[in-house]
């Protein structure tokens, strides 16, 4: 299991980077919330870039500093792309500024549980994605390239916030058990990553 965890997640790593290369490709193509998913795409790359630097490179035991700003980033940065879709202008700048609050937050507050803001801006993340895709379905006669990049958000955010919660309740999980669980997670950030490739490559030149 440990092989397939980890074989999983340098995998995703190739794919994220692939993706986020076909969107800077792309980026001039794309509608002003379109161009979103790209920074999307370049901030996570970022992230797992700056984790794997601070413990391979650097020598630290955690990448546990990196944590709050992949959850913060990400949050701000979906929440922001998916009500400018939406249109919710009301919501334009409460919501994603919730993140970069928590970002604030967490350098004062030593103890506060990353794991449960995880879930709790999954679940946001992936309603408002299942929002916009349900509005898209709704649309007629307009091309829809995003859909599946939404509809696997959503399975995705949906299934990671089921993971976190399974984690923490699990405490006598088996350390193959956890590779088991992070490794599926792993798969569908991998076919996450392959929507948004196909995606862009089926944008019209």
């Amino acid at each position: 299991m440990k092989l397939f965890f980890y074989s999983s997640t340098y995998l995703s790593y190739i794919f994220l980077l692939i993706a986020s290369i076909f969107g800077i490709l792309k980026y001039k193509k794309l509608h002003t919330y379109e161009k979103w998913y790209v920074y999307y795409l370049i901030y996570t790359f970022l992230i797992e870039f700056s984790a794997i630097m601070i413990v391979d490179v650097f020598g630290s035991k955690t990448n546990a500093p990196i944590y709050p700003f992949y959850i913060g980033g990400i949050f701000s940065i979906l929440t922001y792309l998916f009500i400018r879709k939406l249109n919710l202008r009301k919501w334009m700048f409460l919501v994603p500024l919730t993140g970069i609050l928590y970002l604030v937050i967490h350098l004062f507050l030593k103890d506060l549980n990353h794991d449960y803001i995880k879930v709790v801006s999954s679940v946001i993340i992936f309603g408002f994605a299942g929002f916009s895709m349900l509005q898209e379905i709704k649309k007629q006669n307009s091309t829809h390239y995003f859909l599946w990049v939404d509809a696997f958000i959503f399975l995705y955010y949906s299934v990671s916030s089921f993971i976190f919660i399974v984690q923490n309740q699990l405490v006598n999980m088996s350390i193959n058990q956890a590779y088991l669980i992070w490794g599926i997670n792993n798969i569908l950030t991998c076919v996450l990553y392959l929507v948004f490739i196909y995606t862009f490559l089926k944008l019209k030149k």
